[in-house]
C-alpha cells in the first residue's frame, strides 16, 4: 500500500521520503502533512549529497522545497537526513540514496534496501544469520552499494582421518586437496588419501589420510640343506643308510617394507647374502635287486652267501658227501638284525641256533626237508627266539622279509660237517 505522508522519527530527528515514481513525488509533495512556514527572512542551507555539498540561501522551511532548489532530485525509496537541520535557522540536509542489493541464499533471491550501512547490517536488520563456514562472496563489513549483488554459499561439514585424529571442517566448494590445505595437515608424497586429490567435495565426503613409511628391513634365515645320493650295490633297492648328517647354511636378506599407518602392509625383496653355506647330508642308497625265495627253488643256487669251503663235497642233488650227522627238525627265517650274538655279521649263511646243541661256529648244510630249496652252506652265530618255544630247531637268516613269509616254518635236515 502506498502512502503519500512524510514520517517523522522522533527518536533520530530524521525524516524519511519514500519516492516511488515521478507522479508519487509531485502527489507525495502536494499532500505533504509536515506543516511548514513561509520564511520571513533568508537564511543558509547546505544540502548534501554524498561527496557533493550545494550552499543555497532558503527560501522556505519545506526540506523538499530546499532539496530542489539545490537543484538535487531523489528516487522513491532515498531518506533525507534532518539531524542537522533547523527549519528557519539553517544548517545541512542529508540525502541518504536508497541501495537496492540484490541476494541469493541457497537459490533464493531477495532485494534489500540499505542507506550506508554494511552488509552485516543489512543481514542483522533482515534476521540472516552465517554460520560457520558460510561464504556471502563479499566483505560483510563495508557498506553495500546500489546495485550489489551477493551470493551467499552455505557450508557443509566433511570430515579428514589422519594419525589417529578426526577433524571436522565446514567448506562451501573445493577438492580434497582443498579441505586439506585449510585443515594444516601436511600430505608426504608417499601417503595415501582416500578420496583422490582431484575429487569435488560434498556434505557426504569422508576424507581418509593414510601414513605410508618406507623402511629397509634385514632378517637372517637358514638355508635349507640338500641330500647327496651314493649309489651302493651292497644294499638292497629300498634300503637307505644316513651316512653324514646335513647342516643348515644362513644368510641374511634385505627387503624394503612399506608401512601404511604403522602397520606392515607389504615387503619388496632387494638382495640376499650367504653368510654360511649349508653342508649336504649323504645319503646310501642300495641298488641290489631283492632276491626272491622262489628264485632258489628246484636249482643249485643256495640261499646262504657264505662260500662253500673247497673241501666241501656234494653229490648231485647238492648233498654234502661227507659230515658228522644229520638232524631233521623245523626251521623259520628272519632278517633285518643289526648284529649277531656270536659278533658275526647278519647275514644269510649265519643263522640263529640253540648253542646248547649247535656252540657258535658249528658249520651247517641245510636243505628243505622236500629237497625243493637249498639253504645251503652256513654257520651257527646268533641265537633264536625260537629257543624257549621248542618247536623250531634253527632259525635261518634271509635277505629280506617277504623271503621269511615266504619260507615260513618248513621241515630241513641239517647236515651237522663238524
Amino acid at each position: 500500500m502506498i502512502t503519500n505522508s512524510v514520517s517523522v522519527n522522533a527518536r533520530t530527528s530524521k525524516i524519511s521520503f519514500k519516492i516511488l515514481t515521478a507522479i508519487i513525488t509531485a502527489l507525495f509533495i502536494c499532500s505533504v502533512t509536515v506543516t511548514t512556514f513561509a520564511a520571513t527572512n533568508d537564511y543558509e542551507v547546505i544540502v548534501t549529497d554524498g561527496e557533493k555539498s550545494v550552499s543555497i540561501s532558503a527560501k522556505s522551511n519545506n526540506p523538499l522545497e530546499l532539496v530542489r532548489q539545490a537543484g538535487f532530485r531523489l528516487g522513491a525509496t532515498d531518506n533525507l537526513d534532518l539531524s542537522a537541520f533547523n527549519a528557519g535557522e539553517g544548517g545541512e540536509i542529508v540525502i541518504e540514496r536508497a541501495n537496492i542489493i540484490r541476494v541469493e541464499d541457497n537459490g533464493i533471491v531477495s532485494y534489500f534496501v540499505g542507506y550506508g550501512e554494511t552488509l552485516d547490517d543489512i543481514f542483522s536488520k533482515e534476521g540472516i544469520t552465517l554460520g560457520e563456514g558460510d561464504d556471502a562472496g563479499a566483505d560483510t563489513s563495508k557498506n553495500v552499494f546500489d546495485g550489489m549483488r551477493v551470493f551467499i554459499k552455505r557450508a557443509f561439514g566433511i570430515s579428514i582421518d589422519s594419525d589417529g585424529n578426526t577433524q571436522k571442517l565446514f567448506m562451501t566448494k573445493g577438492t580434497v586437496k582443498d579441505a586439506i590445505d585449510k585443515s594444516g595437515i601436511r600430505v608426504g608424497k608417499d601417503d595415501i588419501v582416500v578420496p583422490s586429490l582431484d575429487t569435488p567435495l560434498t556434505g557426504l565426503t569422508r576424507i581418509r589420510i593414510f601414513r605410508v613409511k618406507y623402511d629397509t628391513v634385514v632378517e637372517t634365515q637358514p638355508v635349507e640343506y640338500g641330500t647327496k645320493i651314493v649309489y651302493s650295490d651292497d644294499m638292497f633297492i629300498d634300503e637307505r643308510e644316513l651316512v653324514s648328517e646335513g647342516k643348515e647354511g644362513k644368510k641374511t636378506v634385505s627387503y624394503t617394507a612399506k608401512y601404511v599407518d604403522g602397520v606392515l602392509e607389504e615387503k619388496f625383496f632387494e638382495n640376499e647374502l650367504i653368510i654360511r653355506k649349508p653342508v649336504d647330508e649323504v645319503v646310501k642308497v642300495g641298488t641290489k635287486k631283492k632276491a626272491t625265495l622262489s628264485s632258489h627253488k628246484n636249482n643249485q643256487a643256495p640261499i646262504s652267501d657264505l662260500k662253500v669251503p673247497s673241501d666241501l663235497k656234494l653229490d648231485k642233488n647238492g648233498i654234502p658227501v661227507d659230515y658228522a650227522y644229520c638232524v631233521e627238525g623245523k626251521a623259520t627265517a628272519y632278517t633285518g638284525d643289526p648284529e649277531t650274538a656270536s659278533g658275526r655279521k647278519p647275514m644269510p649263511g649265519h643263522i640263529a641256533v640253540d648253542p646248547k646243541e649247535f656252540p657258535y661256529g658249528t658249520e651247517l648244510y641245510v636243505v628243505s626237508a622236500d629237497g625243493s630249496y637249498v639253504y645251503g652252506y652256513c654257520v651257527a652265530a646268533d641265537t633264536g627266539g625260537f629257543v624257549k618255544m621248542g618247536n623250531t630247531d634253527i632259525d635261518l637268516y634271509m635277505d629280506n622279509e617277504d623271503m621269511c613269509d615266504d619260507w615260513g616254518n618248513r621241515g630241513v635236515k641239517i647236515y651237522v660237517l663238524n
